[in-house]
């Protein structure tokens, strides 16, 4: 089998590195020093791949938007509804604090959503909240205001559990599911349903992950 280039390889390794010291480490306290003794690599071979710290953090959330996208998309699109898209999206970020702690480190270390996502949790909420404006769900001027509005409540408490080292119930997740559904207006049967719904545990890749080996995968080679 044919060997990937020696550039490929270090740059994964050195984002592997950043993974690995940031759920280490807060990401202001990390140095480039840090970074390349991690890597195993110089200083100069750091800035061989990023002008910066945080042009090294943009591509790592970069890289791991796009599986969080992957996977967030096929689990939504298992349902109609929105409130129950609405729902499973809230549960989703449930399930990472009692059953994927390092992503849990990943996202709750950061001081919101779109530290560690780009477009934060608002790239999935935003057109959930068109839609439901579109089918008179959902009545808002501004679907980016709520979209905003539920993030900023969302994380904080999120955030909370994992720090408190504390499970989120069944209980705690349909709660949190029917308060952001009840912020957007929503009520009544459907929007009982839709919080009783359980979420699945999704095959999310382990952090520190393999970039190179993530994206081979996507692509289908073995």
């Amino acid at each position: 089998m044919k060997l990937p280039p020696k550039r490929l390889i270090t740059h994964d390794r050195l984002r592997k590195a950043i993974q690995e010291l940031i759920l280490e480490m807060d990401w202001p306290a990390v140095t480039v020093q840090d970074v390349a003794q991690k890597a195993s690599v110089s200083v100069g071979t750091f800035y061989n791949y990023y002008q910066s710290k945080d042009e090294a953090l943009a591509d790592i959330r970069a890289c791991l938007t796009d599986l969080m996208r992957r996977d967030l998309g096929a689990l939504l699109a298992t349902q109609e509804s929105v409130e129950k898209r609405i729902a499973l999206l809230v549960k989703y970020f449930c399930n990472l604090i009692n059953n994927k702690p390092s992503w849990a480190s990943y996202f709750f270390k950061a001081e919101r959503f779109s530290d560690r996502i780009d477009g934060g949790l608002s790239y999935w909420l935003v057109p959930l909240i068109l839609e439901g404006r579109h089918f008179e769900r959902m009545h808002f001027d501004s679907p980016e205001i709520a979209a905003n509005y539920i993030e900023n409540g969302l994380f904080p408490l999120l955030k909370r559990f994992h720090m408190e080292q504390t499970q989120v119930t069944e209980l705690q997740s349909h709660q949190l599911s029917m308060i952001t559904l009840a912020s957007l207006g929503l009520h009544g049967e459907s929007l009982e349903v839709a919080v009783q719904q359980v979420c699945p545990v999704t095959p999310l890749a382990t952090l520190p992950v393999s970039i190179f080996e993530l994206e081979r995968q996507l692509l289908g080679f073995s």
